[in-house]
């Protein structure tokens, strides 16, 4: 009986970093906010401290949201998210240290951050729902287009409030802020509802079976059912032969 270990793709890998980089991250970050707390007077460095740690954690759950788009269609998306947490990440975590500097150059800072930010928040609710782009549920898709572009409006609107404050009208800008940000908001969480309750009919699916057979050959090889997938595909691509109907398929556990 022999088994072939299943290489790990690139995007596999990529995962396996990103997810390195955040749990190492992070923990640096909770330890010093620890030893902080257990020292002496919370001073100035010590809010500091703790102030890095909470940064490097919510914006670890940003790169994770927009770290679910690699390995999909639209992980291009993904890929620009997680780097511009990172940066908004960055720049945050250097505004908390930052001390000095002429007024000018800390509005710079401040705007370059507060976009940051924003660009950050959204790309991390967007990759959120971008995972539901193949669904084909006519009302899923419409509602994904339209909570996307409202998105869209309310990062556009943010932006002009950050980088032109003088050119806001007090009285008509933050109702269409508001109102864009609630549709936005309504359309994120019914979005996601409306696809568990409109599954897509997939006539063709893999029946449990199969589905059983790929999970338990994937924890034998140690791989995710995924991985699994991929090198049987990878293989198949390979030799150039696709097995048929009539043919003989050994199973797993022998291939």
């Amino acid at each position: 009986m022999t088994t072939i270990s299943s290489p790990a793709t690139p995007v596999s890998r990529l995962r396996r970093v990103v997810v390195a980089v955040i749990i190492v991250a992070f923990t640096i970050a909770a330890i010093g906010g620890i030893i902080v707390l257990l020292g002496g007077d919370l001073g100035e460095t010590a809010a500091r401290v703790i102030g890095t740690t909470a940064v490097v954690g919510a914006f670890s759950v940003a790169v994770l949201c927009c770290a679910a788009l690699l390995g999909k269609p639209l992980q291009s998306v993904g890929v620009a998210g997680v780097i511009v947490s990172v940066i908004a990440a960055a720049l945050v975590i250097w505004t908390v240290w930052y001390t000095g500097g002429s007024d000018s150059w800390w509005e710079l800072t401040s705007k370059l951050t507060g976009t940051a930010v924003m660009l950050s928040i959204a790309a991390s609710l967007a990759c959120l729902l971008l995972l539901l782009a193949d669904r084909r549920r006519v009302a899923v898709r419409v509602g994904l287009f339209i909570t996307l572009g409202l998105f869209a409006v309310v990062a556009v609107l943010i932006g002009v409030l950050i980088w032109a404050p003088d050119a806001v009208d007090d009285t008509v800008f933050p109702r269409t802020l508001g109102i864009a940000a609630i549709l936005a908001a309504l359309g994120a969480v019914v979005v996601p509802v409306l696809s568990l309750l409109m599954p897509d009919a997939r006539p063709h699916g893999l029946s449990h079976t199969a589905i059983g057979r790929l999970q338990d050959e994937a924890a034998r090889r140690g791989i995710a059912p995924d991985e699994l997938v991929d090198a049987l595909l990878a293989d198949t691509r390979i030799t150039g032969a696709v097995p048929t109907s009539h043919e003989h398929q050994p199973p797993l556990e022998e291939r």
